[in-house]
Protein backbone atom coordinates (compact mmCIF):
# COMPACT_ATOMS: atom_id res chain seq x y z
CA UNK A 1 0.00 0.00 0.00
CA UNK A 2 2.75 2.33 0.93
CA UNK A 3 4.43 1.95 -2.78
CA UNK A 4 1.09 2.69 -4.02
CA UNK A 5 0.80 5.77 -2.07
CA UNK A 6 4.64 7.01 -2.76
CA UNK A 7 3.34 6.29 -6.77
CA UNK A 8 0.73 8.14 -6.95
CA UNK A 9 2.35 11.20 -5.08
CA UNK A 10 5.17 10.73 -7.44
CA UNK A 11 2.98 10.38 -10.30
CA UNK A 12 0.74 13.92 -9.28
CA UNK A 13 3.51 15.60 -8.32
CA UNK A 14 5.60 15.46 -11.72
CA UNK A 15 1.95 15.71 -13.75
CA UNK A 16 1.90 18.95 -11.84
CA UNK A 17 5.43 19.92 -12.51
CA UNK A 18 5.19 19.20 -16.09
CA UNK A 19 1.96 20.63 -16.20
CA UNK A 20 3.54 24.49 -14.99
CA UNK A 21 0.43 25.35 -12.83
CA UNK A 22 -1.30 24.12 -10.07
CA UNK A 23 -5.12 25.42 -10.99
CA UNK A 24 -8.50 23.25 -10.28
CA UNK A 25 -8.27 21.45 -13.65
CA UNK A 26 -4.90 20.95 -13.69
CA UNK A 27 -5.06 19.42 -9.77
CA UNK A 28 -8.28 16.93 -11.35
CA UNK A 29 -6.10 16.08 -14.20
CA UNK A 30 -3.33 14.93 -12.25
CA UNK A 31 -5.26 13.18 -9.71
CA UNK A 32 -6.85 11.21 -12.66
CA UNK A 33 -3.73 10.34 -14.64
CA UNK A 34 -1.92 9.54 -11.22
CA UNK A 35 -4.59 7.06 -10.06
CA UNK A 36 -4.87 5.57 -13.50
CA UNK A 37 -0.71 5.18 -13.45
CA UNK A 38 -0.91 3.81 -10.13
CA UNK A 39 -3.97 1.31 -11.03
CA UNK A 40 -1.62 0.16 -14.28
CA UNK A 41 1.66 -0.25 -12.23
CA UNK A 42 -0.16 -2.03 -9.79
CA UNK A 43 -1.51 -4.53 -12.23
CA UNK A 44 1.88 -4.70 -14.16
CA UNK A 45 3.20 -5.62 -11.17
CA UNK A 46 0.75 -8.53 -10.10
CA UNK A 47 0.34 -10.53 -13.18
CA UNK A 48 3.87 -10.02 -14.92
CA UNK A 49 5.03 -13.35 -16.23
CA UNK A 50 8.42 -11.39 -16.23
CA UNK A 51 9.50 -9.35 -12.86
CA UNK A 52 12.20 -6.88 -12.53
CA UNK A 53 14.35 -6.28 -9.63
CA UNK A 54 16.31 -3.19 -8.99
CA UNK A 55 18.79 -2.54 -6.67
CA UNK A 56 20.75 0.19 -5.23
CA UNK A 57 24.55 -1.29 -6.81
CA UNK A 58 22.38 -0.11 -10.13
CA UNK A 59 22.36 3.57 -9.03
CA UNK A 60 26.25 4.05 -10.24
CA UNK A 61 26.09 3.44 -13.72
CA UNK A 62 23.00 5.35 -13.95
CA UNK A 63 24.07 7.81 -12.40
CA UNK A 64 27.15 8.43 -14.65
CA UNK A 65 25.34 7.92 -17.52
CA UNK A 66 22.66 10.73 -16.48
CA UNK A 67 25.85 12.93 -15.33
CA UNK A 68 27.40 12.54 -18.73
CA UNK A 69 24.25 13.44 -20.94
CA UNK A 70 25.15 17.26 -21.23
CA UNK A 71 28.62 16.45 -22.22
CA UNK A 72 27.65 13.67 -24.51
CA UNK A 73 25.06 16.05 -26.13
CA UNK A 74 27.77 18.88 -27.10
CA UNK A 75 30.09 16.18 -28.70
CA UNK A 76 27.14 14.61 -31.02
CA UNK A 77 26.37 18.24 -32.21
CA UNK A 78 29.93 19.01 -32.60
CA UNK A 79 30.22 15.32 -34.58
CA UNK A 80 26.69 16.06 -36.59
CA UNK A 81 27.66 19.61 -37.52
CA UNK A 82 31.31 18.83 -38.99
CA UNK A 83 29.18 15.75 -40.70
CA UNK A 84 27.08 18.29 -42.25
CA UNK A 85 29.75 20.47 -43.45
CA UNK A 86 32.23 17.91 -44.04
CA UNK A 87 29.64 15.50 -46.15
CA UNK A 88 30.95 13.10 -43.87
CA UNK A 89 29.11 10.08 -42.35
CA UNK A 90 30.52 9.50 -38.58
CA UNK A 91 28.22 6.84 -37.44
CA UNK A 92 29.18 2.97 -37.43
CA UNK A 93 28.16 -0.20 -36.13
CA UNK A 94 30.42 -2.49 -34.08
CA UNK A 95 30.33 -5.38 -31.42
CA UNK A 96 30.71 -4.83 -27.91
CA UNK A 97 30.84 -7.30 -25.10
CA UNK A 98 28.10 -7.49 -22.67
CA UNK A 99 27.27 -9.96 -19.70
CA UNK A 100 24.09 -10.70 -20.02
CA UNK A 101 24.06 -13.45 -16.71
CA UNK A 102 21.19 -15.47 -16.02
CA UNK A 103 17.62 -15.26 -17.97
CA UNK A 104 15.60 -16.28 -15.03
CA UNK A 105 16.88 -13.67 -12.22
CA UNK A 106 14.91 -10.77 -11.79
CA UNK A 107 17.73 -8.59 -10.57
CA UNK A 108 19.49 -9.55 -13.73
CA UNK A 109 16.39 -8.58 -16.07
CA UNK A 110 16.55 -5.40 -14.44
CA UNK A 111 20.50 -4.99 -14.90
CA UNK A 112 20.34 -5.93 -18.46
CA UNK A 113 17.26 -3.41 -19.30
CA UNK A 114 18.91 -0.78 -17.83
CA UNK A 115 21.88 -1.02 -19.55
CA UNK A 116 20.39 -1.30 -22.80
CA UNK A 117 18.22 1.80 -22.25
CA UNK A 118 21.12 3.61 -20.95
CA UNK A 119 23.60 3.08 -24.22
CA UNK A 120 20.38 3.92 -26.03
CA UNK A 121 19.83 7.34 -23.87
CA UNK A 122 23.26 8.73 -24.72
CA UNK A 123 23.01 10.98 -28.00
CA UNK A 124 25.21 9.43 -29.86
CA UNK A 125 24.52 5.67 -29.41
CA UNK A 126 21.78 3.43 -29.73
CA UNK A 127 21.35 -0.72 -29.31
CA UNK A 128 20.70 -2.25 -32.48
CA UNK A 129 20.48 -5.55 -31.41
CA UNK A 130 21.08 -7.85 -27.70
CA UNK A 131 20.62 -11.18 -28.65
CA UNK A 132 19.30 -13.15 -25.48
CA UNK A 133 22.39 -16.37 -25.34
CA UNK A 134 24.82 -13.96 -26.92
CA UNK A 135 27.22 -11.65 -24.75
CA UNK A 136 27.29 -8.83 -27.02
CA UNK A 137 25.14 -6.42 -28.39
CA UNK A 138 25.20 -4.44 -32.00
CA UNK A 139 25.34 -0.72 -31.22
CA UNK A 140 25.49 2.13 -33.61
CA UNK A 141 27.69 4.74 -32.48
CA UNK A 142 28.43 8.54 -33.53
CA UNK A 143 32.59 8.99 -33.96
CA UNK A 144 34.76 6.89 -31.88
CA UNK A 145 33.84 5.83 -28.29
CA UNK A 146 35.88 3.20 -26.25
CA UNK A 147 33.88 -0.01 -24.74
CA UNK A 148 32.77 0.22 -21.50
CA UNK A 149 35.16 -0.60 -18.66
CA UNK A 150 32.47 -3.18 -17.23
CA UNK A 151 30.75 -5.01 -19.71
CA UNK A 152 27.53 -5.80 -17.62
CA UNK A 153 26.71 -2.20 -18.49
CA UNK A 154 26.95 -0.54 -22.46
CA UNK A 155 27.20 3.27 -20.89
Amino acid sequence: MLRSTLAWLGTLALYLLLAGAAGTHEVATGIVVAGLTTAWAGRIRTEAKRHFRFSRVHLAPWSRALAGLGSATLRTGATLARAILVGTHPGHAHRRPFRRGPEDEPAERARRAGAVLLASLAPDSFVLRADPGRDEVLIHVLGESPPPADPRWLA
